[in-house]
């Protein structure tokens, strides 16, 4: 079996289509949240993602916020802006979608999570201080998170001897047979490690393998759509800095 995982669109739905012509034939699909926010095609994300995802998906700190469940204040100006410009663009059925999506799925031995275990979504992990505070609530054997935008794997054995996590390149594949694994594909929509490139990653269960993938994607397409719809202009020029 393989499953395209994939985080933090953000409304980037030039990129979304790129990683799932680039993922090629998977048997599932899983989201890792904030398929909303920054960017130009909420509605079609959304739309995207049920149909591929349905279920398998967790709600991100961006999707809550634009259905009003966390208070705008906790962002900075720029993303509140788009956030209440995402607001507008979506239907009920769009809403009724990431309401449905919960803080947490549990997949066999996989769970699925925004941010942290700890706080689910607001938290990143970065260290291997953080990271264990995850592993200490986690209750399957590996875990699938976002919200950082930068493509991370790490184990529980190495985050005990305070070791950096693996960042992984594109096309590296690392297998995680012993142990348990906080693994994160990166952004899609928003990259944010340097490479505008979108990111993802495919799990292989029965291989215990995961790949960690980049492809390109019409950038200067997505800018000037978000010019057109008046979205802040530093959102605009990240994307081709990949941060």
């Amino acid at each position: 079996m393989r499953v395209l995982v994939v985080a933090d669109i953000h409304g980037n739905l030039a990129a979304l289509e790129a990683v799932l012509a680039a993922a090629g034939p998977v048997d599932r699909v899983w989201c890792l949240g904030d398929v909303i926010g920054y960017g130009p095609r909420p509605r079609e994300c959304v739309e995207r993602i049920r149909e591929y995802a349905g279920p398998a998906c967790v709600l991100g700190n961006h999707d809550a916020a634009c259905l009003g469940r966390i208070p705008l204040d906790g962002f900075n100006p720029v993303a509140r802006y788009a956030l209440r410009w995402t607001m507008l663009q979506l239907g009920p059925e769009h809403r009724a979608y990431l309401e449905s999506l919960p803080e947490q799925f549990i997949l066999h031995e996989v769970t699925l999570v925004h941010g942290s275990l700890r706080a689910p979504i607001w938290e990143y992990i970065f260290t291997p201080e953080q990271a264990l505070a995850s592993f200490a609530l986690l209750q399957t054997r590996l875990c699938f998170f976002g919200h950082t935008h930068v493509p991370f794997l790490l184990s529980e054995t190495a985050a005990h001897r305070g070791e950096p996590p693996v960042r992984p390149s594109d096309g590296e594949t690392i297998e995680v047979r012993d142990g348990r694994y906080l693994i994160n594909p990166g952004s899609v929509g928003q990259p944010r490690d340097g490479d505008p490139r979108a990111a993802f990653a495919i799990w292989e269960p029965e291989q215990q393998r995961v790949t960690f993938r980049r492809v390109p994607y019409n950038i200067e397409a997505v800018q000037a759509e978000m010019a057109a719809a008046g979205l802040p202009r530093l959102l605009i020029e990240r994307l081709a800095l990949g941060y």
